[in-house]
């Protein structure tokens, strides 16, 4: 919470010299991830990689500085299930059975910025952007391990076209973007077994509204 309290509060700062906007973005959001499990008794390695398509809603806040560049602040507001998986090993006593795992983004947090660029497109603009995110399992798995939550940072390039809506006073976005985030380890609270994350790739196309 003091983390986001202090995004807000410097983008305000930042945006305060011309005008602030609000809004909401929603995004089909792929994703390729990929990772392994050590067991500590029996030195086991068990790799399991995942993709596949997600949507993923968020809230944002934005300003336009006077050279016109678009400094903003997103929050996606819940936890989104991004991925799942299951597996059945009956290779020995430490790992027989179904083990499942849910992956889910929380507290998302994401600072960006759009320059205006001149293409063949009106309204188009340039994306950077950074985010800080907290990666949660739920796992279900037959080592007895249960793992922790951990948190990764994230950097966004993207391209974008922005045009004011009809009869409002509002607009749109639509924005195609790729984004990089740093691995994780997740060691086991109750054992000596760990998994580790890779880094990995998402790629996303987002449509927004703001006013």
């Amino acid at each position: 919470m003091k983390k986001i309290l202090a995004s807000i509060s410097v983008l305000m700062l930042m945006s305060s010299s011309v005008f602030a906007g609000i809004g909401v973005s929603l995004q089909a959001l792929y994703y390729d991830a990929s990772g392994q499990e050590t067991l500590k008794e029996s030195s086991k390695v068990t790799n399991k990689s995942d993709s596949g398509v997600a949507p993923l809603g968020s809230i944002f806040m934005e300003g336009e500085t006077s050279g016109g560049q678009v400094l903003g602040l997103e929050i996606v507001p819940y936890s989104a299930k991004i991925a799942d998986g299951s597996m059945t090993n009956d290779d020995d006593a430490e790992t027989s059975g179904t083990n499942s795992v849910d992956v889910k983004l929380s507290n998302m947090i994401s600072l960006y910025v759009e320059q205006p660029v001149n293409t063949g497109l009106d309204g188009s603009f340039i994306k950077a952007a950074v985010s800080h995110v907290k990666i949660e399992t739920d796992e279900t798995v037959s080592t007895g391990s249960t793992y922790g939550n951990e948190t990764m940072n994230g950097l966004t390039l993207g391209f974008g076209v922005k045009n004011d809506l009809p009869n409002t006073d509002g607009y749109y976005k639509v924005t195609a973007e790729v984004s990089h985030f740093e691995g994780a380890t997740f060691n086991s609270e109750n054992t000596a077994n760990k998994i580790e994350l890779d880094d990995f790739q998402t790629a996303a196309i987002r449509f927004s509204i703001g006013f």
